[in-house]
Parts: C-alpha cells; sequence; structure tokens
C-alpha cells in the first residue's frame, strides 16, 4: 500500500504573514522564545522567491506557460541531486555568517533551544546542535515552493503522496501575506503537474496533490468591500480547475465551526455572517465531495482569547457533523487534539474517538506529535493502544492518518527521522496490519481515493487523463461516468 503523508506544508515566507505568525502565535504558544524569534526574523527578513520569481521557472520545467508568459532566454532550473544536501549547505553557510555578525543574538537562541535537547537525555549543551535547529527552520521559510517539495521528498523518500496544505491566515493576526491565495494555488498547481509528469528536478516516485487554505473571517471581510474575486471562489477554483484534492481550515484564528457568536474582536454582525459563509462552504463541500483538514489542537492560536473559547476544539465540529455528515461531509481533525503524556477521560483525543463511532466519515491526523520524546511517545501509544480495543472506540483504528505538519516540525530534535520513527512505534505497540491502514490505507478513505463513485476520486482521475494519462497512479479508481 502506499504511505501517504495527509497533513505537511510547502508555503514560504511570502506565502505566511509571517511575522504575525511568530509574534503572534510562536511566542505565546511556547514554539519559540523571543531569542528564537528574533534569530528567525533576522534570517526571514533577506526574503523568500515571489510569485513573479518563481513562476517562470516552473513554466520551464513544464514546458511551456500557463499564460504565455515569455520564455525566451530562460534558464531552466538544474537538476537537483539531493535537496537534503543543499539544505545544509545553505544552514551552513548562514550559521557561520550569524556567528560572524550576531553571535550574542545567536548564543541566546541556542541556549533556549538547547534546554529541548538536554530534556532529551542528549548530553551536555551543544550550541552548534541546537541553534542549527532554529536556522534550519528559518531557511526553509526563505525557499522556493519547488525547493521546499525537494526537501520534503528527500527528507521521507518512503512516502508515495504528499498532500501539501495552503494556508490563509492574515485577518486574525493582523498582518498580510505577500503572495495572494489564488497565486499561490497556481505555483502549488504547476509543482502539483511536474510530480504528475516525473518531471521534477531531482529523484523521487511520489506524487503532490495540495489542499487550498480558507478563512471565513477572510471571505466576510471580502463580502463587506464587495471585492471581485473572494477567498471562497479561489477555493472553488482550485478544486474544479486547479486539481487541488481538500480545503484546510483554522478556527483558532478566531471562528468556531458553527454556531459562532461575538468572541473577541469578532462581533455578533461578523459571526452572524460567518454562519452564513460557513453553512454555503459545508453544503459545497458535501456536494463536491470535497475533503476538509481542520486544525484541532489547542494550539497556534492568534490570541488567547480563541483559546480560552475552545475555538480549536471538536465540539464545534461535531455540531457540524451533526448537521451534515448525513449528506457525506469528509472531515479530518488535525492533530488529533495534540499529544500528550497525561489526558482526561474527557479530552479532545477521547471525544474524537468516540464521535468517530457515530460519524463515518471522521478522522483525524497525528501532524507535529513530539516523537522525539519518548517521555511523551510512549503513554500517547499506549493511550492508542486501549482506545483501539475498547468497542466504543476502536473505530479509530480505521480513521487515524500519518501526518508530518512539515515543515513546521522541522524546529524539534530529530524532525528528519518523524516517519521512520513513528512508522516503527506504532508497528510496534499495534502491529503491521494497523500500521499500514495508519500510514496509507485510512488517508486514501478519506481522499475518497479508489472509490470510483466519489467526485473528489474522479475529479483527480480527470486531471490526470488530461495532463500525464500515461502516469495515473493505481490508487486512483476508474470513475463511474458523472450521472447526466
Amino acid at each position: 500500500m502506499p504511505v501517504v503523508d495527509v497533513h505537511c506544508h510547502n508555503f514560504n515566507a511570502d506565502d505566511l504573514p509571517v511575522r504575525g505568525f511568530v509574534r503572534h502565535v510562536g511566542l505565546h504558544d511556547s514554539l519559540v522564545s523571543p531569542a528564537v524569534a528574533a534569530l528567525i526574523d533576522t534570517i526571514v527578513q533577506k526574503g523568500a522567491p515571489g510569485y513573479t520569481d518563481e513562476k517562470p521557472q516552473l513554466d520551464a520545467l513544464l514546458g511551456r506557460s500557463t499564460f504565455g508568459d515569455g520564455l525566451e532566454g530562460l534558464e531552466p532550473v538544474q537538476k537537483v541531486v539531493e535537496p537534503l544536501d543543499q539544505l545544509r549547505a545553505e544552514v551552513d553557510a548562514e550559521l557561520a555568517d550569524l556567528l560572524q555578525r550576531n553571535p550574542a543574538l545567536v548564543r541566546s537562541a541556542a541556549e533556549d533551544l538547547a534546554g529541548q535537547e538536554v530534556d532529551q537525555g542528549e548530553g551536555l549543551f551543544d550550541i552548534t546542535r541546537a541553534v542549527r535547529r532554529a536556522v534550519t527552520w528559518a531557511k526553509l521559510f526563505t525557499k522556493s515552493r519547488l525547493g521546499l517539495t525537494g526537501v520534503l521528498m528527500s527528507t521521507y523518500p518512503d512516502v508515495d503522496l504528499f498532500t501539501p496544505m495552503l494556508v490563509d491566515l492574515g485577518t486574525a493576526l493582523g498582518d498580510k501575506a505577500k503572495t495572494s491565495v489564488r497565486e499561490q494555488v497556481i505555483l502549488q498547481e504547476q509543482i502539483s503537474r511536474l510530480s504528475m509528469l516525473g518531471k521534477l528536478p531531482w529523484q523521487t516516485r511520489a506524487r503532490i496533490h495540495p489542499f487550498v487554505g480558507f478563512d471565513p473571517r477572510h471571505e466576510v471581510r471580502a463580502r463587506q468591500a464587495h471585492d471581485i474575486d473572494t477567498p471562497l471562489a479561489v477555493v472553488k477554483d482550485a478544486i474544479r480547475r486547479f486539481g487541488f484534492v481538500g480545503v484546510k481550515v483554522y478556527p483558532p484564528m478566531g471562528f468556531r465551526p458553527l454556531k459562532n457568536v461575538a468572541v473577541g474582536d469578532v462581533t455578533a454582525e461578523e459571526a452572524a455572517t460567518l454562519n452564513e459563509v460557513l453553512d454555503e462552504f459545508y453544503k459545497w463541500c458535501v456536494e463536491e465531495h470535497v475533503p476538509i483538514t481542520a486544525h484541532c489542537n489547542n494550539s497556534q492560536y492568534a490570541s488567547e482569547i480563541y483559546k480560552n473559547a475552545g475555538l480549536a476544539g471538536p465540539g464545534g465540529w461535531i455540531d457540524v457533523l451533526e448537521k451534515y455528515d448525513s449528506l457525506h461531509l469528509d472531515l479530518d481533525l488535525g492533530h488529533f487534539g495534540g499529544a500528550h503524556a497525561v489526558e482526561q477521560p474527557d479530552a479532545w483525543i477521547w471525544q474524537i474517538a468516540n464521535a468517530a463511532a457515530r460519524f463515518d466519515h471522521l478522522y483525524a491526523d497525528v501532524g507535529d506529535h513530539k516523537t522525539h520524546d519518548r517521555a511523551l511517545s510512549g503513554p500517547y501509544l499506549d493511550r492508542l493502544h486501549d482506545m483501539f480495543n475498547r468497542p466504543a472506540t476502536k473505530v479509530m483504528r480505521d480513521r487515524l492518518m500519518y501526518g508530518t505538519d512539515w515543515f513546521m516540525l522541522a524546529i524539534y530534535p530529530d524532525w528528519d527521522r518523524f516517519f521512520t520513527t513513528y512508522r516503527d512505534l506504532y508497528r510496534d505497540k499495534l502491529g503491521a496490519g494497523p500500521t499500514n491502514d495508519f500510514l496509507g490505507t485510512n488517508a486514501l478513505h478519506f481522499l475518497g481515493f479508489g472509490d470510483p463513485t466519489n467526485q473528489n476520486n474522479r475529479r483527480l482521475w480527470e486531471w490526470y487523463a488530461k495532463y500525464a494519462a500515461d502516469h495515473t497512479p493505481a490508487w486512483l479508481a476508474s470513475p463511474v461516468p458523472a450521472t447526466p
């Protein structure tokens, strides 16, 4: 069976309001310390390739231009032997420059990060090892989307299908990405098509089929401004015209999945419009068989108010499923409530598992779990073993999916061994069959692939028939003809 990373990212600093993200999310969420945030900001300020920088290179790889851009004199992208080696060389050069220009900042950031490594029994404080993680994470923000895709595929060569997720986060963070979501869709479609055709500039068998980001608050603001091209229109275009296979949403940015009320800077009027927008969105997803992945961990929220309101929790999604699941709404609750050493009986992970027995299309993924921390991963796997053997929650064995949340996990020790670590831990605790389901089968079911009646399967099949008919993967099913 193919291996699927159902939750990953290949956006760069131009696609993400990175300063707003680091300041409003990373700092209060203890993802990074102020010193690490300053170090990241110093590196990211150097910039990342924008839309106009990257699109001609992707056009050259495809051998044609989507919008008739001139290719005369354009140098094609050179073949890359090993993207990971290239990244390591870039990190070495960046670290040497930082140590020359601002050694105090490097030292301070390294000391903050080293504590995490010492906690894992990795020995005495090592400034180089500690700070390299922060520099590597920051350098990833400055790479092209194509370059990020190369590092992702090279880091996890066992994966056959990646579904990288775009995000739309600017509204709640008071910041704006330089590259619009529509521009990101165009670039990601080209990377996806290169993977379909076998034209990526490095050796790989994997395919890329992305999710588009959607922020209903951004849609509300766009409608208020009478914008012609709204975020929801972009989402529908990405699915129908650009080969995207799902939508990513992010409730801790200031909205409930359903039943919005005034909270934080969301007014009662905006909450009412949010409910209308979300109702339209869910009905469209049901009609078109569009999978949704949602951030479902009490983390990376734009405001403490949103955290305290529990916007990221499964409760709101259970309300959604009660209203729409009978009509077939495919939902993945990303991060599975988070992985913790100790859980209460009413913890999010158990709420999700109990709900999965009621809703046939409810799934979860394990992106961003700290598998390097044995004090956490041991109790967590014990908990899964217990869960899969309880009659009320055993169905979760067929709904839990492998995902990395790469490259957001690159700030942790041993991030490059996430796949092998999780695979081995899962197999040792739960057996080979459940591990195969976890690594791929469950995700293919969630995505609708292999089901000839599923419209998501049909759309992707038709996309291959149009652009790469000789490279259609075995995990897609020949679709049932559409009803006139």
